[in-house]
């Protein structure tokens, strides 16, 4: 009974902390932003974007924004309360109500035009929605950005000339915090609404099914050190010589092997590639006093993490690719290659194999009785009958020949380098291998440069006639 009781309760407690684990990772996010400040109102990055982008996106409106505003007017009030001037209504009225809004509202836009790109096409598209994700981030940067300077001026925290000076750096703060990590944040909170039993839209889940390269844990962490030690080498080498930016070439560098991570590993992986990147930057040159080249710095964090996930985007493309291909060159049923595939394939082995001076067999292989199979047990007894044949042919062929299917249930079987006995043997090997269907098989041996296939081929059909004959089942060479 304990048990039983134990995960639904379990459950009532993740709902319950959802709200405040979205408050506590804001400003915890806010702490970090103010430690890695390197002027006034401008930090290297502003991780509470990403909380918010990230939050809205899993959770929705209605559960993150309560706790987004709260944890944006307690960071607000904060700052007031720590300026050496007292405190007017009007800044509290900024800090409290103008601030949050502002904030809340332009990045949570951001995550709803994010997940709007998903639903946009028949079906989810990755570059788009990164592409949504880019834009509609940097926009929603600059909206929070402006906004903040203007509520700042007509609090009287900021004189009218100075809003751009401190709007710039600021819409940069923010944008290469939400670039760095909002993907991650999103995966993560996502996993904490299931957990919870939230509901969660299926767009969440719009690319998990997507092909992935194949991933090996083992070499990602080579990769991954690979890429923070140029970062941390770079900018040891430039706070030993603060006059020589050039000695930063590395951190671009690593945007390269980073690539080389997104196109090789998951996704997961390359999110948190992504993050600890930033995360090692921005902490670094927090630490060693680099605030004076912190806009290249910055430059760098948008283009490693934005080239990160358009790189995404390339296995997919190639898998898909790959998959249109075989399904323009393979037949679809049974694997094997469309006949016009076959034809090609066949006569560049051919070629090659008589070149050599060696012989070329070719084996025509028809399915007995396909059509009393079909009319007795119906068309997917017959499909399952020719998948069986195609199988037991792949099992007895080698890797160089091929095997196509000509069409209904006819198939054939080049075999270079292949004389007459061998050609007898591998044909009573792929009898052998059928259990529910059985085959008869026609052989023609090739050793005139001068003769067409097609002429090989009609004798083999030749023999594979005679085979039928004389009672099915059977091989016979010509």
């Amino acid at each position: 009974m304990k048990s039983s009781l134990a995960v639904p309760v379990q459950r009532r407690i993740l709902r319950l902390a959802a709200p405040v684990v979205v408050y506590a990772a804001w400003l915890a996010a806010y702490v970090a932003a103010q430690l890695m400040a390197y002027a006034p109102h401008a930090s290297l990055w502003f991780p509470p974007a990403a909380v918010t982008f990230a939050a809205v996106a899993a959770f929705g409106w209605r559960r993150s924004v309560p706790a987004l505003l709260a944890a944006s007017a307690t960071a607000s009030a904060l700052t007031v309360m720590g300026y050496s001037a007292p405190a007017s209504w009007t800044h509290w009225v900024a800090a409290l109500v103008l601030f949050p809004i502002a904030h809340v509202g332009a990045f949570g836009l951001a995550a709803r035009f994010t997940l709007a790109s998903v639903e946009r096409g028949p079906v989810p598209s990755l570059p788009r929605t990164v592409g949504a994700f880019l834009v509609g981030g940097a926009v929603a940067s600059a909206l929070a950005t402006w906004l903040g300077a203007w509520t700042m001026h007509w609090a009287g925290m900021l004189e009218r000339d100075a809003i751009l000076a401190t709007a710039l750096p600021w819409w940069i703060g923010d944008y290469a915090g939400l670039t760095a990590l909002g993907p991650l944040l999103l995966l993560a909170l996502r996993d904490l609404s299931e957990r919870a039993r939230l509901p969660v839209r299926e767009v969440l889940f719009a690319f998990d099914a997507l092909p992935r390269p194949p991933r090996s844990e083992d070499r990602f962490l080579p990769k991954l050190a690979l890429v923070l030690g140029l970062v941390l080498g770079a900018l040891l080498l430039l706070a030993a010589a603060p006059e020589h930016e050039s000695l930063l070439f590395p951190v671009f560098l690593s945007i390269v092997l980073q690539l080389w991570i997104a196109h090789t590993q998951g996704m997961l992986q390359s999110l948190l590639s992504v993050a600890l990147f930033s995360v090692v930057l921005v902490a670094t040159v927090a630490a060693l006093d680099l605030g004076d080249h912190a806009l290249t710095l910055q430059f760098a964090m948008i283009t490693l993490a934005s080239g990160s996930y358009f790189g995404l985007a390339i296995p997919v493309l190639y898998t898909d690719n790959s998959n249109l291909r075989r399904l323009l060159t393979h037949d679809a049923m049974t694997g094997a290659c469309s006949r016009a595939f076959f034809l090609e394939l066949a006569e560049q082995a051919r070629q090659a194999a008589l070149r050599r001076g060696e012989p070329v067999a070719v084996l025509m292989i028809d399915l007995d009785n396909l059509k009393t199979v079909n009319d007795s047990h119906g068309h997917a007894a017959g499909d399952a009958a020719l998948l069986e044949v195609a199988d037991a042919c792949r099992s007895a062929l080698r890797r160089e020949d091929v095997l196509g299917r000509l069409g209904g249930d006819e198939f054939c079987a080049v075999l270079p380098g292949c004389a007459a006995s061998r050609a007898e043997t591998v044909a009573h090997a792929i009898q052998s291998r059928l259990v529910q269907a059985r085959v008869s098989i026609g052989i023609a041996i090739d050793e005139a440069p001068d003769t067409a296939l097609h002429e090989v081929m009609d004798r083999a059909d030749t023999a594979l006639y005679a085979a039928k004959r004389l009672g099915r089942g059977r091989v016979e060479l010509r």
